[in-house]
């Protein structure tokens, strides 16, 4: 008896009819129980060059946008300084994104994780070279959800490893398994992959694999001591309630912030950190993620 050929729960069923087409019973299991799962390319239902075509797309993006040369990312010396700008929103830049974004294996876990109206939030690239540390403290993606705010998850990160992720050394993500359980972001004395009291573990998979975790789940990254980069396309999905009905900084008059002072802190202008769209405001940003472990914030 297949559970979901009884059509009693719809909205789980079409999901569940995937999880068995693409065989991905363990990952929910992984999901579920660890916070975090990799899908093998073999897999993934990429067609033969997609691989290729995502790396090539990264790296002409990336120079593109910062006017710098990359060429052979196994021998590129470029830095994060260098390559970690201008990285968001990159569906201009090759349709090899959308391919990514709508990959019917990736969805089905996102639907998963955030349910069948799960939205996209936004892509950005990881292109990270020798001695880069790139996020050093363990943190959730789930910024603004306040401790308390139940163990459903909020949003989800499914990115695709364009390069292997064999061990430390290529500076992978690392993740605190279990970690989605606790239902809040980490607190400072649990922030240091070096001393926090909780395992730390490196996410391992090959080149067109996919490494999924809920918003929830407390990551980080290695830093990187191989020669070249590591390249990742990072895709955000998040639950529909988490998108604004409407999109006031880009609505509202500039004469209006005049007239009525608070009008900025009431739509949220000073915690949006994306002032431009490919480069989030990191100053911004900290006044969001402290909504995670402060409800007063």
């Amino acid at each position: 008896m297949e559970m979901f050929d009884q059509n009693a729960y719809p909205e789980v069923d079409s999901i569940m009819r995937d999880v068995d087409k693409y065989d991905l019973y363990k990952h929910l299991v992984d999901l579920q129980a660890y916070g975090l799962t990799v899908v093998p390319p073999e897999k993934m239902q990429f067609g033969g060059t997609f691989v290729q075509r995502l790396r090539d797309a990264l790296v002409r993006a990336c120079e593109k946008r910062n006017g710098i040369r990359i060429d052979d990312y196994r021998t590129s010396t470029a830095t994060w300084g260098q390559t970690m700008t201008q990285s968001w929103d990159l569906f201009e830049e090759d349709d090899v994104f959308a391919e990514a974004a709508v990959n019917p294996v990736s969805l089905t876990l996102v639907r998963w994780l955030l349910g069948q109206s799960a939205t996209l939030g936004g892509q950005t690239w990881i292109i990270k070279g020798q001695n880069d540390i790139g996020v050093e403290r363990l943190h959730s993606d789930a910024h603004g959800v306040p401790s308390g705010g139940g163990l459903i998850q909020h949003q989800c990160n499914a990115s695709i490893l364009a390069t292997d992720y064999n061990g430390p050394e290529d500076g992978p993500t690392i993740f605190v398994p279990g970690s989605h359980h606790y239902g809040r972001g980490t607190h400072p004395h649990e922030e240091n992959p070096e001393t926090t009291p909780y395992k730390v573990v490196p996410v391992i998979g090959k080149a067109g694999s996919l490494a999924i975790w809920g918003g929830g789940t407390w990551h980080a990254a290695a830093k990187r001591t191989a020669p070249g980069l590591r390249l990742t396309l990072v895709q955000h999905y998040f639950r529909t309630y988490m998108r604004p009905q409407m999109d006031y900084e880009k609505a509202t008059p500039a004469h209006l912030y005049e007239q009525f002072p608070d009008l900025e802190r009431v739509i949220g202008k000073p915690l949006h950190p994306f002032q431009d769209t490919r480069q989030a405001d990191l100053e911004r940003a900290k006044l969001t993620a402290k909504v995670g472990t402060d409800p007063f914030a």
